[in-house]
């Protein structure tokens, strides 16, 4: 496949992550008239909105925010949290016209949760009905692009076909409903797909529609080079479809009860997030990241054993993915691999949910890896230290800490120390159940976090790879290109906090942390960089 085509598929991908999470929240601002709102006024201020309808202002910032991002509206005074302003654009103007689509799409949303149990089960003869009415609706919409091929309703189309297809895709993938031969062959026989035979003649059908497939006998499809793309990337679908309870209760979030999402299940699981799917989606992330990682581990494994940690210590661990890799790098690619025996590696995991923990154990059981995973909360290191101690006998800052993804994940606390007067030029959006975080609150939140972490990495450092927003106006420059939009709402919504690269630095410098430069590292390239690498040290 030539690079110009993965180039457009993947902007095709991204744009389906936006679909995923931009669908309820149009369809929310549709139905309580907020849209009708902007379309009357124009240019409005979050006091306008608060003084017009009974909402959470936070969770109603983030709202905005992602139209921004997606190009609809321009984000003004985004310091002043008290009088934080938009304007419509052109294009929004266009786009908020005739929105109503995007809620009978919603409506979906409840089944699309359960989509598991329709495709292994035989009661989905309304799901396949309503389904049915659905692709009606996307075919009239792509005919509407024939005679207007204006850029709204293309964005609309790709916004629809991934609310839908994500679900499924990585319903299929995880329940390995496919033919194991299917990617490497290229095809895929109607009668190996297991499950559900209605639902399965829906997906193939809707397969189709999307040209990921194309019939060639009665039961065989051949796999395109499209449709061989994306089947390939079902994991990166995972993270934001593990969010969807989430955006089931966008209704409650913004214009209702602000604390649904904690609500735990009666043995205590999460109800936000399905957990188990979002770690299966994050460790597949991760391996694009895992070569630059593998510098500094080769780095640090390399000098002199009597200057290196006594292992790795994973906060958020997930389904320990990312040790298994640490390990398997300073084994087979250092000098301290030659010699294990005498100086064996740590791998401690911690993780603040069972699921992960449970399948931390399993990835480094089945790789033969001797391991400890602990409950872990990245906001109580000390604790965390305190249990590295009684269990392994010795000091977490003997260990070098890596993370991945989690930072931001932190429980907000409000800050000790004045934050009145610091500054802080983040265009982000942040809420704790509902309410506005101001951003210069936030920086200083983080500042004391890592200031929390700092007695535990003044010896080897902390290694992390950390997800960041961008500016709006940079995001709306760059749709198709950046995952901007999906992250902002997937994390707003459920209070956790992503900063812009160069806040996150800053808010480091002024804990007393300082990168180590020569491995920096920024994804992508460009003025749209979403993802970092750092190593930072304490002073």
């Amino acid at each position: 496949m030539d690079k110009n085509k993965k180039y457009i598929y993947r902007s095709i991908l991204f744009q389906h992550l936006d679909g995923i999470v931009i669908t309820p929240v149009l369809s929310c601002l549709y139905k309580q008239n907020i849209i009708n709102y902007i379309l009357v006024k124009k240019n409005f201020t979050l006091n306008d909105l608060e003084s017009n309808f009974k909402v959470n202002l936070g969770y109603l910032n983030i709202s905005l925010r992602l139209l921004a991002s997606q190009g609809f509206l321009i984000q003004k005074n985004h310091k002043n949290y008290n009088n934080i302003a938009f304007k419509i654009t052109k294009l929004g103007k266009q786009f908020f016209k005739d929105l109503k689509i995007y809620s009978l799409f919603f409506n979906l949303l409840p089944d699309l949760i359960k989509f598991d149990e329709f495709i292994l089960k035989n009661n989905a003869v309304k799901f396949i009905a309503d389904i049915k009415n659905i692709l009606i609706l996307l075919d009239e919409e792509k005919n509407k692009l024939i005679t207007s091929n204006n850029i709204a309703d293309s964005r609309k189309i790709t916004h629809l076909e991934g609310f839908l297809i994500g679900p499924i895709l990585v319903s299929f993938t995880i329940n390995e409903l496919f033919p194991k031969n299917m990617l490497k062959e290229k095809k895929i026989n109607f009668q190996e797909i297991k499950g559900n035979r209605a639902v399965i003649k829906f997906v193939i059908v809707f397969l189709e529609k999307l040209k990921w497939i194309t019939n060639i006998s009665n039961k065989e499809y051949q796999i395109s080079d499209k449709g061989l793309f994306f089947l390939k990337r079902a994991t990166s679908y995972g993270v934001t479809v593990s969010y969807l309870p989430t955006f089931l209760n966008i209704d409650d979030l913004i214009f209702g009860n602000p604390n649904i999402l904690w609500k735990r299940t009666s043995n205590g699981m999460e109800t936000h997030v399905n957990r188990s799917m979002n770690v299966w989606g994050s460790g597949g992330a991760h391996k694009l990241y895992f070569k630059k990682i593998d510098d500094i581990i080769i780095d640090i494994f390399n000098k002199p054993i009597e200057k290196q940690p006594k292992g790795i210590s994973d906060m958020g661990c997930g389904d320990g993915t990312m040790l298994k890799h640490l390990f398997d790098i300073i084994k087979n690619k250092t000098i301290r691999g030659k010699h294990l025996d005498k100086y064996p590696i740590k791998v401690v995991g911690a993780d603040f949910n069972k699921a992960a923990r449970e399948a931390s154990r399993k990835t480094l059981f089945n790789a033969e890896i001797d391991h400890l995973i602990l409950h872990g909360n990245i906001s109580e290191p000390s604790n965390y230290a305190y249990n590295v101690k009684e269990k392994l006998g010795i000091n977490l800052k003997e260990l070098l800490n890596v993370r991945s993804f989690l930072d931001h994940n932190r429980i907000y606390t409000i800050p000790k120390n004045n934050f009145f007067h610091l500054k802080c030029n983040s265009t982000g959006a942040f809420a704790f159940r509902g309410r506005i975080i101001p951003n210069n609150e936030l920086k200083q939140n983080l500042i004391e976090h890592f200031e929390s972490w700092s007695p535990y990495i003044s010896k080897y450092g902390l290694l992390i790879l950390e997800l960041h927003t961008i500016d709006p106006l940079i995001a709306s420059k760059n749709i198709g290109k950046t995952i901007a939009t999906a992250y902002d709402a997937t994390h707003g919504f459920s209070d956790q906090y992503i900063f812009e690269i160069n806040t996150v630095q800053d808010a480091a410098k002024k804990a007393g942390l300082t990168p180590k430069l020569k491995f920096q590292s920024n994804f992508p390239r460009g003025d749209a960089p979403t993802i970092s690498i750092n190593l930072y040290v304490s002073s």
